[in-house]
C-alpha cells in the first residue's frame, strides 16, 4: 500500500533533524542514513524546504568539504509528542532494566516523564487512552542469563569525564575477581550489553582496553586532558565479535544446513558478513573480526544446524570447549 502522506511526513522529520542538529548541523549523507532514504530524495527535499523554511542554511566542511545543512529557527509548527513515542521510551527503559542498564533505564524513564510533563492539558487528554492501552500492551522480557549490574553513579561519573575529556583513576577488579589494581586510563566510549564495559586507553601500557564496569570504583577525575586521537568507538566494537578484543583476526565462515536458509534470512552475526547459497542448497555465512572464543560460543548456539566451521584456530578453539565440557560431565569421585 502506497503512503500518500509519506512526503509530508518526511518533510516534517527534515525539520525536526535539522532543528534538531541546529549547532552542529548535518550533511545530505548523514540526513539519508537517519530518515533511510537516498542522498537524491534528501537533495529534492531540502530544495522544497527552503519555500517553507526560509532560515534553512549550509555551511562547508572544512575536512570533507561537503555542504552542512542546519535550520537555526522553524516557522513549521512540530507536532507534539506522540502516545506511541512515550510508551516506546517506556518499552526500552524496561529492557535496559531487564538488562541490568539500570542508569540508562533511569535516564528513559526521567524523559518521558519531563516530555509528558510539557504536553497542555488538552494535547494530554487526547493521547491518554491510547498511552494507556499501549502502556499496558507492551511487555519486556528477557531469556535468562548472565547480566551485571553496577552502580548508575559509576556510569554518571565516567560520562562525565568522557565528554570533558579528561583523565579518570579508578580501583578495578577483573572480571574473575583476582587481581585489584589502580588504573589511570583516558575513557572514550561505554558499551551496553549482557556486561557493559568502558573502553579507554590505559595509561601505563598506551593500550585500548575494555573496563568491565562492575569491576570499576573510587573513580578520580584527574586534571589532565584525555583527547580521542582519532579513536572511533563504532570502528573499535565492530573488530569484535563481542565485548573482548583478543587480536585474533580471522575470516570466519559456517556453513549451514539447508533447513536453515529461511531463519537465517532474518540474521546477522556481524556487520562485516557476506551470505552465499551454495549449489547443494547450504548456506555459508562469512565474515572478520577477533573474538575467537566469543565466535566458537556463537558455534554451540547453531550447532544442531552446522554442517562445517572454519578455520582450523575455530575448530581446534571449538574441540577444546568440548573437551573442557566432557570433563565436566564426568561422574563424580
Amino acid at each position: 500500500m502506497v503512503d500518500r502522506q509519506r512526503p509530508a511526513k518526511d518533510m516534517m522529520r527534515l525539520i525536526q533533524l535539522l532543528s534538531g542538529h541546529k549547532a552542529s548541523g548535518l550533511t545530505v549523507k548523514e540526513i539519508a542514513a537517519r530518515m533511510e532514504t537516498s542522498p537524491r530524495t534528501v537533495h529534492r527535499y531540502l530544495a522544497a524546504l527552503h519555500d517553507i523554511e526560509p532560515d534553512l542554511a549550509s555551511r562547508l566542511s572544512e575536512d570533507s568539504q561537503e555542504k552542512i545543512w542546519f535550520l537555526p529557527s522553524t516557522r513549521t509548527r512540530l507536532p507534539p509528542v506522540t502516545a506511541e513515542q512515550l510508551s516506546s521510551l517506556t518499552a526500552i527503559s524496561k529492557f535496559m532494566h531487564a538488562h541490568g542498564q539500570e542508569g540508562f533505564a533511569q535516564t528513559l524513564t526521567s524523559l518521558r516523564d519531563s516530555l509528558q510533563a510539557g504536553l497542555d492539558r488538552t494535547a494530554l487528554m487526547r493521547i491518554e487512552p491510547d498511552l494507556e492501552v499501549l502502556d499496558a500492551s507492551i511487555e519486556v522480557t528477557h531469556r535468562p542469563g548472565p547480566k551485571s549490574a553496577y552502580d548508575p553513579q559509576i556510569r554518571t561519573q565516567l560520562l562525565k569525564a568522557i565528554t570533558c575529556e579528561l583523565q579518570i583513576e579508578f580501583r578495578y577488579t577483573d572480571v574473575r575477581g583476582r587481581k585489584t589494581s589502580t588504573r589511570r586510563v583516558s575513557p572514550y566510549a561505554l558499551v551496553a550489553g549482557p556486561r557493559a564495559y568502558l573502553i579507554g586507553r590505559e595509561h601505563k601500557s598506551g593500550d585500548i582496553r575494555n573496563f568491565a564496569m562492575h569491576g570499576i570504583r573510587d573513580i578520580t577525575e584527574l586534571e589532565s586532558a584525555a583527547p580521542r586521537r582519532g579513536f572511533d568507538a563504532r570502528s573499535y566494537v565492530a573488530q569484535s565479535f563481542g565485548a573482548f578484543h583478543d587480536g585474533e583476526f580471522h575470516q570466519w565462515v559456517l556453513r549451514f544446513k539447508p533447513s536453515t536458509a529461511h531463519e537465517l534470512k532474518s540474521y546477522q552475526f556481524h556487520p562485516s558478513q557476506t551470505m552465499t547459497t551454495l549449489h547443494n542448497g547450504e548456506v555459508e555465512v562469512s565474515f572478520r573480526c577477533e573474538s575467537i572464543r566469543e565466535v566458537a560460543y556463537e558455534c554451540f548456539r547453531w550447532s544442531e544446524h552446522l554442517s562445517w566451521i572454519g578455520p582450523i584456530a575455530l575448530q581446534d578453539t571449538v574441540t577444546k570447549i568440548c573437551n573442557d565440557i566432557k570433563a565436566a560431565c564426568s561422574p563424580l569421585p
